[in-house]
């Protein structure tokens, strides 16, 4: 049976590489979208100049489809919609901080128009159908219990059933997979393809500094925390000295306080973990929950393989018992 996600993306897997802040540029997409896959770039908080230059570098690595996220709410966001209008960017996951219906509807519109598939990345089942109204193709719901920005707080599969119940649309797990297994139960629940994350910031081709994809294999279940929290900004990533001040900071000061603390604290954390190194002083290693399964570097390809081969073995062994 075809798969809608692969027949409307143009690709042979329906498996997504998800689009991450300073770890998954035009050489990580390029490589996942040659495997198969759909490699997004994670680029949407990058000045114009770079958004433009890794867009045009992955059309060189690249035959396959590609696509790059679009986040609303910043200031040059409408400029970036321009460059992936005249760039022919073929997929555009949208996403928050949640905005309103007819901000979405706007961007939707333009990129329809362009012929721009859209996924929309929700964290609840009240976006969901906001995303929905706002014309997207597909949902891709991220549970609390994904790495980087946390929106909700319901967990991945909790969250999908819910999701996949309320919409007319397919739905994109995008949170909770390191391996085959996480796939089958994606597709149990409902889901129609899968976004993965964290297992990519382990491929030869994420930039990520190599600190920051040691400390990830280092971590064992239960090395993410959850800060920003109290202050509505809620990120998850790897404990260490810095994520422990902003805890502390939330324990012990009032809301206004707190934010102004995290500002100062956290403002470029993430570039100075994965591009500089610094993974235990003032750097955010953001990664999922299932970051104990998350073991070995490996090239995108053989991530893809090992994906591919898991999920489509538990899937052929489940049909023997129907």
């Amino acid at each position: 049976m075809k798969n809608i996600i692969c027949e409307k993306l143009g690709i042979e897997y329906p498996i997504l590489q998800g689009p991450m802040a300073w770890t998954s540029g035009s050489d990580l997409a390029a490589a996942v979208s040659n495997a198969g896959g759909l490699g997004i770039m994670g680029i949407g908080f990058a000045p114009p100049e770079v958004f433009l230059a890794e867009i045009q570098k992955v059309k060189t690595l690249t035959s396959k489809p590609f696509g790059c996220n679009l986040i609303t709410g910043i200031p040059y966001t409408e400029e970036l919609l321009q460059i992936i209008l005249k760039e022919n960017v073929p997929v555009v996951e949208l996403e928050g901080p949640f905005t309103s219906l007819d901000i979405l509807s706007s961007y939707a519109d333009n990129l329809r128009a362009a012929g721009i598939i859209i996924i929309g990345k929700v964290a609840t089942v009240e976006e969901a159908l906001v995303y929905e109204k706002a014309g997207v193709d597909f949902i891709s719901v991220k549970g609390a219990d994904g790495g980087g920005h946390i929106y909700g707080f319901t967990g991945t599969f909790s969250l999908i059933p819910q999701v996949v119940d309320a919409v007319n649309l397919p739905v994109i797990n995008s949170s909770g997979i390191a391996d085959g297994r996480g796939i089958a139960a994606s597709f149990m629940l409902g889901a129609t393809g899968v976004e993965i994350g964290s297992r990519f910031l382990l491929a030869y081709e994420c930039p990520a500094h190599e600190n920051y994809k040691n400390a990830i294999i280092k971590a064992t279940e239960g090395d993410t925390v959850l800060t920003g929290v109290t202050v509505n900004d809620a990120v998850r990533g790897l404990a260490n000295d810095l994520s422990k001040k902003v805890l502390k900071a939330e324990r012990q000061y009032e809301k206004e306080e707190v934010a102004k603390i995290i500002q100062e604290l956290c403002s470029g954390s993430l570039r100075k973990a994965a591009t500089d190194g610094d993974v235990e002083k003032e750097g955010t290693v953001v990664v999922g929950q299932n970051v104990g399964m998350l073991t070995q570097k490996q090239s995108a390809k053989e991530i893809m393989e090992e994906l591919i081969q898991e999920y489509t073995s538990i899937l052929l062994n489940a049909v023997q018992y129907i």
